[in-house]
């Protein structure tokens, strides 16, 4: 079974939430943010992980790759939020780990999608 395509769902639903808590965290006071930016990231980073098993559990080599890729990301930014969170002020360092984390499964998601859809013009 290929599972590209659920995969895809779920790590475009990573993007979009990741959207939304950037969005909300924006919204609010610095001084005060609250827990809903982070809990929304979470559930994001939960849609990532459950993406990259789906591509872990493919018979597709590079969708293993990329499922291998994406996973040691999430890990790596789960990380980066996790140790970051307690701390007043700009975190350059973190924030640029971040952006280049982002970028990375930015890239990855768009050689899925242009897998998928590649599959999906050869079979119809």
């Amino acid at each position: 079974m290929d599972r590209r395509a659920p995969a895809l769902v779920a790590l475009l639903l990573f993007v979009v939430l990741t959207g939304v808590s950037i969005a909300v965290g924006g919204s609010r006071p610095a001084s005060d943010p609250g827990v809903l930016p982070w809990w929304i990231q979470a559930v994001a980073y939960v849609s990532a992980v459950v993406g990259a098993v789906l591509l872990l559990r493919g018979q597709d080599p590079a969708g293993r790759r990329t499922g291998a890729l994406v996973l040691g990301v999430t890990v790596v930014l789960a990380l980066i939020d996790a140790l970051t969170a307690g701390q007043e002020g700009a975190n350059i360092g973190a924030g640029l780990a971040r952006l280049v984390g982002l970028v990375v499964l930015a890239a990855a998601i768009t050689r899925l999608s242009l897998a998928v859809s590649a599959a999906r013009r050869s079979t119809s």
